[in-house]
């Protein structure tokens, strides 16, 4: 199945490599694991992301999967984006700087023994890092952050402990352009 929500991904990410392309800015494409916890809640959220950096700001976005560890109280798992900002403490454009930044992720989790209507849950995210370059080429971004998930939709499709407060740790990894 083509979702209009995986058209719409697929756009973006065309868009921002097209944009990107006829800069001289690098950008980076690589993967990217964050392990959302909160009060009765854990996650795990593995996905593509794209960044683009100029002299001290970059702007990201990205397409996750969200899916239930083992231990958790009742499985989900669904598909979301996010797009986010950053600003660092030393040149972008030529290596390894710490950074903070604003993120916001948007998903559409289905939860079992629930309706698979896709529950919109919406999370604002602060974040703070350390984005790392080595040699010309590859490039590794520990990240700790903390964000308040929404529930959007009024359908009672989710467990009341999906909505409040997370600590975020991730961990990205890839390759600059």
């Amino acid at each position: 199945r083509f979702t209009t929500m995986k058209s719409l991904f697929l756009f973006l990410l065309t868009s921002a490599l097209t944009i990107s392309s006829a800069a001289q800015n690098p950008w980076e494409l690589g993967g990217e694991y964050m392990r959302p916890m909160g009060r009765g809640y854990k996650s795990n959220i593995v996905g593509l992301r794209y960044e683009n950096f100029n002299n001290k700001t970059s702007f990201s976005i990205g397409i996750t999967y969200h899916f239930s560890p083992r231990d958790a109280y009742g499985g989900f798992k669904g598909y979301g984006m996010y797009a986010g900002f950053r600003n660092s403490f030393g040149d972008n454009t030529s290596g390894s700087n710490p950074f903070i930044g604003l993120r916001v992720l948007f998903a559409f989790e289905n939860f079992e023994g629930k309706t698979n209507l896709g529950s919109l849950m919406f999370t604002p995210i602060g974040e703070a890092g350390y984005h790392f370059v080595f040699g010309d080429h590859f490039f590794t971004t520990p990240s700790i952050g903390y964000g308040y998930q929404i529930k959007v939709t009024k359908e009672h499709n989710t467990r009341d402990q999906d909505e409040g407060g997370r600590i975020i740790p991730g961990l990205a990894a890839g390759y600059r352009f």
